[in-house]
């Protein structure tokens, strides 16, 4: 396998290929590899700019690159995980500007993240106990794709396995726009893949039953949609709803894959007439988006056993490419490349694992393979130093830093053990630092004088709770002082005088007044005490008369 960074040439079958004279112009002479995932790469996205890149893997991590700042090991400077790794990233998408980009999981909740990795907030989760999901403030079940808007910057697409397609206001992070597939039966059908035409004036849907669904994207912000007719007392407790509603496709191909096989990648040409279709049925098709009956094209045999593979169009719009899976004695993976024009299979790069997601950059003149398989992901770079510009070829020559964990290349060290102070140095750096946490001074701390909080220590006594019970026993020796009446420690301070501090207590005090006692009264008691106890009945708790 290979490791992050490595960089070479591909195989002899490429190289061969390569020889002649290539009129298709792929950037295929060298490859470049990015730090690896723990699982398979499932999204790829590059920014405009083509300055940073994002991966994303079934491990739930999303990994930012930035070819300026890399080396030559191609290791991310920012590792984030949308959903803390309990949830598998299905799709990344950089907006327009660059400044940010959206991530979509598994989760029912789209995440938004700016161009260093800081979370900026999630969309709205909406209530799964509600059978209309028109009424709903968001997907209530796990989504599927995901693609920010080619022009506008506030505006993004989602589609979830609830069954529906919406449109997002980035900006408050609200929704806009409910779309409901048409079904040719009752029932919830999941909706698979989704994607902008290159002007972002129409949107693709790839859903679980074989269709492929066309709307518009325009729509005002603000119309309620219409729901069922509400109780007047209802209506003061109904939230009111400012997202439209759209169920009717304006275009429709129904049957266009096999029922229960996933629709995996939409792609549209650069002049909105043709769209490419990848699906788990192992084809892919080339459709006329006028004439949307029957694909123009359909090439079958391309195993694929991952909901995320898609499908690229190169710059000039020459080729389409995708990937293909690795059979169960782990052969076959590989790119393949198809002629738009001819409609024929041209190019073919083996790979040693399932290719899983493809994107070919314009500005970079770069092909981003994304492949892997249950244990292990990895992103190759192809480019062409004669073709290509920038990318990885900026950080492909620079030289990281050589790691020596056993010290074998360090410096030679002349030690002088018999210098004088002055010019001894210090060759250890734990006891200098040691010696610079005991340095007030250097750490800022207050001198905690005699006593120190916490155990005792470096000859300090420590103080606690059971500490200043300690010091004191030893200071009494063991002993509590018994305190006596203060009325006679009064006294001692009287110089010799008695009676003084009582007397000032004579005039105030109350008379006694004592029970006078008769005679019967007397000897009845004696008569009790000679009697000895009374008995009590254990049932009731009372004495027992005599």
């Amino acid at each position: 396998s290979l490791e992050g960074g490595e960089v070479r040439r591909p195989s002899a079958e490429v190289e061969g290929a390569e020889a002649d004279l290539d009129p298709y112009l792929i950037p295929k002479a060298r490859e470049a590899v990015l730090e690896k995932h723990l699982k398979t790469v499932s999204a790829i996205s590059v920014d405009r700019s083509g300055s940073r890149v994002i991966t994303g893997a079934n491990d739930g991590q999303v990994n930012i690159y930035d070819f300026e700042g890399m080396k030559k090991d191609m290791k991310a400077f920012r590792k984030v995980s949308p959903s803390d790794g309990q949830h598998q990233v299905k799709s990344l998408s950089w907006s327009p500007t660059g400044d940010c980009f959206l991530a979509v999981t598994t989760s029912a909740q789209a995440k938004v993240f700016d161009r260093d990795g800081r979370d900026l907030g999630e969309c709205v989760r909406g209530d799964m106990y509600l059978h209309d999901v028109r009424q709903t403030k968001g997907h209530t079940a796990g989504l599927t794709c995901g693609e920010w808007h080619p022009q506008d910057r506030d505006q993004c697409v989602t589609c979830s396995e609830d069954g529906t397609v919406r449109i997002w206001d980035i900006t408050n992070l609200a929704q806009k726009a409910v779309i409901k597939p048409s079904l040719g039966k009752p029932g919830r059908v999941a909706a698979t893949c989704c994607t902008y035409n290159g002007t972002g004036s129409l949107i693709a849907g790839g859903m679980m039953d074989g269709t492929i669904q066309l709307w518009s994207a325009a729509g005002k912000v603000g119309q309620a949609a219409k729901g069922a007719k509400v109780p007047a007392w209802k209506l003061k407790v109904q939230e009111k709803q400012r997202w439209t509603y759209n169920s009717r496709p304006g275009q429709l191909a129904r049957g266009a894959h096999e029922a229960d096989a996933e629709i995996t990648g939409l792609c549209f040409s650069e002049d909105g007439h043709m769209l490419f279709s990848r699906s788990g049925d192992e084809t892919l098709k080339v459709w006329d988006l006028r004439n949307f009956k029957k694909p123009l094209k359909v090439f079958e045999d391309l195993p694929c056993n991952y909901s995320t593979t898609g499908c690229a169009l190169s710059p000039d719009q020459q080729l389409v490419l995708t990937g293909v899976s690795c059979n169960q004695s782990g052969e076959g993976g590989g790119l393949l490349f198809f002629d738009t024009s001819s409609l024929d299979l041209v190019r073919t790069i083996p790979f040693a694992r399932s290719v899983t997601a493809v994107q070919w950059h314009p500005k970079l003149n770069q092909i981003f393979v994304g492949m892997g398989e249950k244990t292990y992901g990895e992103t190759h770079i192809l480019y062409d130093p004669a073709l290509s510009t920038r990318g990885a070829m900026v950080c492909a020559g620079k030289t990281a830093q050589a790691r020596d964990p056993l010290g074998l290349n360090a410096k030679a060290v002349i030690y002088a053990p018999n210098a004088l102070p002055m010019f001894q140095e210090n060759w250890s750096k734990k006891r200098a630092r040691e010696k610079e946490l005991k340095d007030p001074m250097k750490t800022k701390r207050p001198d905690p004088g005699k006593y120190l909080a916490g155990r005792g220590r470096e000859g300090k006594v420590g103080v606690s709770e059971t500490a200043l019970l300690t010091q004191h026993l030893l200071k009494t020796k063991g002993k509590l002082k018994e305190l006596g009446d203060p009325r006679e420690a009064l006294e001692k301070y009287t110089d010799g005088k008695s009676g003084i501090v009582l007397k000032a207590y004579q005039e105030t005090q109350p008379k006694p007044i004592f029970q006078d006692y008769d005679s019967e009264d007397e000897e009845a008691d004696e008569g009790e005490e000679q009697a000895g106890p009374r008995k009590v009945d254990p049932q009731t708790g009372m004495y027992i008369s005599k």
